[in-house]
């Protein structure tokens, strides 16, 4: 099957799912995670694939079962709990400090349909790819998954900007163009202090903002870019100067002089740079290839072809980001 990879928020434990698979969660209360942690496909949904983990001092250790080693293969006690309504599938194991617990449910009308048996299929077959991951290693495992998520929202914003080119929506161009502009230098800062300092560590402050945390402001970007010489002189005065035009645009358009055309002008100007900055960020991404340093020094390769597992994989974070029918695509497993 093609999989993605699903990386629990504190980084406990990582496991490989169907890419037509959606996580639950966040569509019920997005600002709270906990287990457990579900997941359905993106249509026609037949039942869940439940995953939870607690720790054993919270649980308690069973004596009766062996307390498994990390980043290993894990042994799994499976047994069932069927009712009238509902067949359940229950796993579970004892991995170094945590005792986890998977589930997979669907209604006991469905047990014979082909695609119950796909899903049963499914939920072992990703059981054989969860891991628990050392303590040490976790915080790591939680900052990989933020740019990871932030590599999705990079890509899913490009279906906004062709939407808004479309209908020639020229407020909403610049406003998505220097939201892509702005995370360009951010990604750019992160791997060129990375280069810098010859680490594969992630600093997550670039890269995702908690919702009463005070993150780092445009301005300041774009000065961090000129002083690691990743914006030029020239570069770094155009995009201040068509950042006020910004603000201009967004916050004082009716009560300014500012013509509509002054903003089709401005958001072509966008585009343009926007275009000049991502090549800026492909080379230092390059020069982490050549170095093998970094996020990029991980097996990426140069002009490398993307295939259509990477398609279904990147088309489920957009889907993840969305979560709009509007912009939904059809993924098989």
């Amino acid at each position: 099957m093609d999989k993605k990879h699903w990386t629990e928020p504190n980084g406990v434990f990582i496991v490989n799912i169907p890419v037509s698979w959606q996580y639950k969660n966040t569509l019920v209360d997005s600002s709270e995670e906990k287990p457990p942690y579900s997941f359905e496909e993106y249509e026609d949904s037949v039942g869940c694939f439940q995953l939870s983990c607690y720790p054993l001092s919270e649980k308690g250790i069973n004596p009766n079962f062996p307390i498994q080693k990390c980043n290993s293969k894990i042994e799994w006690l499976e047994s069932r709990m069927d009712d009238s309504e509902f067949d359940m599938y229950l796993w579970h194991a004892q991995v170094d400090d945590h005792l986890c617990f998977v589930k997979c449910i669907y209604s006991a009308n469905d047990r014979s349909l082909p695609k119950v048996q796909k899903l049963v299929r499914q939920s072992k077959e990703s059981l054989e790819f969860l891991r628990v991951i050392p303590a040490k290693e976790r915080q790591h495992a939680v900052n990989l998954s933020k740019y990871d998520n932030f590599i999705g929202s990079l890509a899913s914003s490009y279906d906004l900007r062709e939407k808004a080119m479309e209908s020639t929506s020229y407020i909403e161009v610049i406003a998505i163009v220097s939201n892509q502009i702005d995370a360009f230098l951010r990604m750019s800062i992160l791997l060129k202090k990375q280069l810098q300092n010859d680490t594969n560590e992630i600093e997550v402050k670039y890269l995702f903002q908690e919702e009463n945390e005070r993150g780092i402001i445009e301005r300041k970007i774009y000065k961090e870019a000129k002083e690691l010489g990743i914006l030029d002189e020239e570069k770094f005065n155009e995009l201040n100067d068509l950042y006020d035009i910004r603000n201009r645009v967004i916050h004082r358009y009716i009560i300014s002089h500012l013509k509509t055309s002054d903003i089709a002008d401005t958001s072509v100007k966008y585009l343009i740079l926007s275009e000049k900055i991502k090549s800026v960020l492909k080379s230092i991404e390059e020069e982490q290839m050549e170095g093998n340093i970094g996020i990029y020094g991980r097996g990426f390769e140069k002009d490398y072809e993307p295939t259509k597992s990477d398609q279904k994989i990147a088309f489920a974070m957009a889907n993840d980001k969305h979560l709009m029918k509007e912009f939904q695509r059809r993924i098989e497993s």
